[in-house]
């Protein structure tokens, strides 16, 4: 089930760092809270996205299939990290499966909230998009990386 949130929900979570209190409180109704099961898929690579999710609570696991249709584990998200964002920015197909791996509490922006803030609010939209961009960069530094040990 859903539930609205508070500022003192936001204010922790590295997403929202650089934003001030008021920035918070123009966003914060912007996100609910839902909780989910261990094994729940969040998506499926190759569908549509159109949500974010930051884990506000717990872990999942970002996977794509194997060769042998094996499910290879490419990271596991923890509290405060955030995924799905390239749904909002973009129009493409996901490109690995999300699927929770302990019980979790999710912080949830749909593609049409996000709309809201670009339109309202872009000041913080920018703030928000250029820690997207910094998470982004570290991520593709850290495949990178595991690509050149192969």
């Amino acid at each position: 089930m859903a539930a609205p949130l508070d500022l003192e929900t936001l204010k922790p979570l590295p997403l929202f760092k650089d934003l001030s209190h008021d920035e918070l409180g123009a966003i914060v109704s912007l996100f609910f809270e839902k909780p989910y099961i261990p094994n729940s898929t969040l998506f499926v690579e190759g569908m549509t996205g159109e949500i974010l999710y930051v884990i506000k609570k717990g872990a999942v696991n970002i996977t794509k299939k194997g060769p042998g249709g094996q499910e290879i584990v490419l990271a596991t998200l923890k509290q405060g990290e955030f995924l799905g964002e390239m749904s909002l920015i973009d129009n493409r197909p996901r490109t690995a499966t999300a699927k929770v791996a302990e019980e979790s509490q999710l912080l949830v922006m749909t593609k049409k909230a996000f709309t809201t803030l670009l339109e309202k609010h872009p000041d913080i939209a920018l703030k928000i998009l250029l820690v997207f961009l910094r998470i982004a960069n570290e991520r593709l530094r850290k495949a990178n990386e595991s690509i050149k040990q192969i």
